[in-house]
């Protein structure tokens, strides 16, 4: 086998809590995330030769060197020390700039092919590797719910966690992690937290909780919303339709709703759909996996 196309799909940050920032200027946070049924499609060939190729089809990504795509081929080869041929084809769906971490999703998937085809490492190596390339590249090897914490590194699958519905929109533009995180930390100057040695406990149980509302939050939603009014609009606007919680997945610039319910997601889908100053998307929660596509 010297090609194989893998499902990348995206996720959704149901807590995102920030515990300071590193001297190296990383930021150790701690996240609940879950994957969800909204795909890309990733196409990695691999031949004899020398070089790395990108293609990009529907959403329109780089397709050079600085594709994370590009940059897992990359350290995967440099891990092996192997020269070859990598031909890459990003058939893309998930919104670029979205917080809903298609480009490590796709970066993952590429680490994932490429091991398949070449067989060269083991799953410990592409942890290994993962980091180097961003926050959300190591949840994205197993890809199932999982609890994130350090700098994105620190992977533990939460297996029984429950799947939810969402309604997710996306306002058609992009928001730049980086200046995200730098105006929390205008707005936080340097404060960190502590983080309790039993953090996991009780997770499975409060989110599986049906007498209250998932206990969702971000602390980059009001760095995100100052920096872009319009999101805390559109906010606004899923909580007057009665959708609780709301909130923005990682940095954003999606926003979500959350439901127990498929049923309660479909009718705010309905009338969202309406609106066109936004992509409005009916999704679930998933035990992902870049499985092969059929």
């Amino acid at each position: 086998m010297d090609s194989i196309t893998l499902i990348s799909p995206a996720k959704v940050n149901l807590t995102f809590e920030i515990l300071g920032k590193r001297e190296d200027g990383y930021h150790e946070i701690k996240s609940i995330m879950q994957p969800i049924n909204l795909f890309d499609h990733v196409t990695v060939k691999v031949s004899d030769g020398n070089g790395i190729e990108i293609i990009s089809k529907g959403v329109k990504v780089p397709e050079d060197e600085t594709n994370l795509a590009y940059k897992a081929a990359a350290a995967y080869l440099e891990k092996c020390g192997l020269n070859k041929l990598v031909e890459i084809t990003l058939d893309k769906s998930v919104p670029v700039g979205s917080g809903l971490g298609g480009g490590s999703s796709n970066a993952a998937a590429v680490l994932i092919a490429m091991d398949r085809i070449i067989q060269a490492l083991e799953e410990k190596d592409l942890f290994e590797i993962a980091p180097q390339l961003g926050a959300d590249v190591s949840f994205f090897i197993r890809c199932i719910s999982s609890y994130v914490g350090g700098i994105g590194e620190k992977v533990i699958p939460l297996p029984e966690f429950p799947l939810f519905h969402y309604v997710v929109i996306y306002p058609k533009f992009e928001v730049s992690t980086k200046e995200v995180y730098e105006k929390w930390d205008r707005i936080n100057d340097g404060q960190s937290k502590e983080i309790s040695d039993n953090e996991l406990e009780g997770i499975n149980e409060v989110f599986l909780n049906h007498e209250e509302l998932p206990p969702i939050f971000s602390d980059l939603e009001e760095p995100a919303f100052e920096m872009y009014p319009v999101l805390r609009k559109y906010k606004q606007l899923m909580l007057s339709l009665e959708a609780k919680p709301v909130i923005i997945s990682g940095s954003g610039s999606s926003i979500f709703a959350i439901f127990r319910e498929d049923s309660d997601a479909k009718e705010l889908y309905k009338y969202l759909l309406t609106n066109d100053e936004f992509n409005t998307y009916l999704l679930k929660g998933i035990h992902g996996w870049h499985r092969i596509a059929d």
